[in-house]
């Protein structure tokens, strides 16, 4: 079997490069986690984990907007999430299409279900019902990030113990899930291969946020009702189920470019634009892992990525909230 290098395997690289990327991280996450409880061999924790802390990361730029601090416990993941903002702005929801390892379970879940047969699609009107949630658990976060606590209280909780393990925390639920946990993960998985990325689109708050950015960004998906011949691959291939008369900014569209790959009329019946000038395929790709790689660079650079804390405490509060 031949492999060629063509639109639609190369829209797919960013985000194949960033899941490997974030298993690696997660990896490193485990082994430096061992350490800590003193099950291994000395190793340094990966600040890239701090990806996977959205909640901290809101807590962090409240403080950041706020009095020009940058968060000291989780720097990366401050400047990840402010990474998501810019590209989800410029490039549509570029951090949903191309970076997010959730996104791209979703979006393989929805292949699978599609192979199997037991893909469904939803009237438009139910499938907005559905997607509520997601603005109101938004709505819930930015209303008790930037309202119901003040500076005082937001600064006390990224500075607790609690904040800084938040990541052991999470390795904990997926190391040991209780029933609970596996149930609810089980319900979801089938869930996505029934409805594509009924997550993001139905229950993911952070999807919700870089929506609305991406709804006044300068990129739009455009339909070319002159050249669309109606074959319906653009949404047959879309992982979260999009007509491509949605309007040229839904809130659920990743930026993915998996219809504009798709379609083939000559002419690109979809495609996208950038301040009102048609732009190529490649453009949310591109521009996504531009502006991570930027955001990492400066961070880096900025000496704003890692923590600056002592190596022996952070094993020991590691250790704690492991039960070590």
């Amino acid at each position: 079997m031949s492999f060629r290098m063509t639109p639609k395997a190369l829209s797919r690289l960013p985000q194949w490069f960033f899941f490997l990327a974030s298993l690696v991280v997660g990896w490193r996450f485990f082994l430096f986690c061992r350490y800590a409880v003193g099950a291994g061999p000395e190793a340094a924790r990966p600040a890239a984990v701090e990806g996977f802390l959205p909640i901290s990361a809101l807590l962090g730029a409240r403080e950041f907007f706020t009095s020009g601090r940058w968060d000291p416990v989780h720097p990366a993941g401050l400047a990840i999430f402010l990474a998501a903002l810019g590209m989800s702005f410029v490039f549509r929801k570029g951090f949903c299409g191309h970076v997010c390892p959730v996104g791209f379970v979703a979006t393989r879940l929805g292949r699978l279900g599609a192979r199997l047969g037991l893909a469904r699609s939803l009237p438009g009107r139910l499938d907005a019902v559905l997607g509520l949630p997601k603005y109101l658990l938004l709505a819930f976060f930015l209303f008790t990030t930037f309202f119901a606590m003040d500076a005082a209280a937001v600064a006390g909780f990224l500075r607790s113990s609690y904040n800084m393990t938040a990541d052991a925390r999470m390795l904990l639920f997926f190391t040991r899930p209780g029933l609970v946990a596996v149930l609810v993960l089980a319900a979801l998985a089938m869930l996505g291969l029934v409805f594509r990325g009924s997550f993001c689109r139905w229950l993911c708050p952070y999807g919700a946020l870089l929506g609305l950015l991406a709804r006044i960004g300068p990129t739009a998906l455009v339909r070319d009702a002159d050249a669309c011949t109606g074959c319906g691959r653009c949404r047959k291939v879309c992982p979260v189920d999009l007509p491509i008369n949605a309007g040229p900014r839904p809130m659920t569209c990743s930026g993915c470019a998996a219809c504009v790959t798709a379609c083939p009329s000559a002419a690109r019946a979809a495609s996208f634009s950038f301040l009102g000038r048609r732009a190529p395929w490649w453009l949310t790709g591109a521009g996504a892992c531009a502006v991570f790689a930027a955001a990492f660079g400066i961070a880096v650079a900025l000496g704003l990525w890692q923590a600056k804390m002592p190596a022996a405490m952070l094993a020991r509060l590691y250790a704690a909230a492991l039960g070590g």
